[in-house]
């Protein structure tokens, strides 16, 4: 082949440079921050309730209670995620954590709807006895919203595996 010296591939300039800003990152630390910032709203979700232990004492405990839970969960979901280390690994191991990584998120998901359903539900109608009707609304809207956000969430965790799980198929070797 004959390439002239000074030939460039278009694009090369760019990833260089996201590269060296570190803009560019892997399947495994997206997926890790997403757990990562999970968990930091678990611990938002924390500090929030405290001011909720004068009205309703019962209801902050069991929030709490539910925020610190869901937050070490996702923290461990973020610490076992990050320390994958792919190139250490054979296709198989890899395909193997791939799939315990997407069970163990399933579970974690199921988990957090059959305790955080009931706990939204607690604290509309605790929060709408205590301080009013609209608290009511207002506890709907934000019910409508998080499910919208945890839909859009679960959306993007879940295509990162399946992009994982195609990268890994690529590379595995029929048998």
């Amino acid at each position: 082949m004959n390439i002239p010296p000074a030939y460039k591939p278009a694009g090369e300039e760019e990833i260089l440079s996201r590269v060296e800003r570190g803009r560019i990152s892997t399947l495994r630390d997206r997926l890790g921050n997403i757990s990562r910032s999970l968990s930091q709203i678990c611990l938002l979700g924390v500090l929030v309730m405290v001011p909720y232990f004068h009205e309703c004492p019962s209801l902050a405990i069991l929030a709490i209670a539910f925020f610190v839970f869901m937050g070490v969960t996702h923290f461990r979901n973020y610490r076992r995620v990050s320390r994958l280390n792919f190139s250490e690994m054979t296709v198989r191991e890899a395909m193997e954590t791939v799939g315990i990584i997407e069970r163990n998120r399933l579970r974690l998901r199921a988990v957090g709807m059959a305790l955080g359903i009931p706990l939204v539900l607690f604290m509309c109608f605790t929060f709408s006895e205590a301080f009013g009707k609209y608290y009511l609304y207002g506890c709907i809207a934000g019910g409508v919203a998080g499910l919208i956000i945890g839909l859009y969430i679960n959306r993007k965790a879940v295509a990162i595996i399946r992009e994982m799980r195609a990268q890994l198929n690529q590379g595995q070797d029929p048998e």
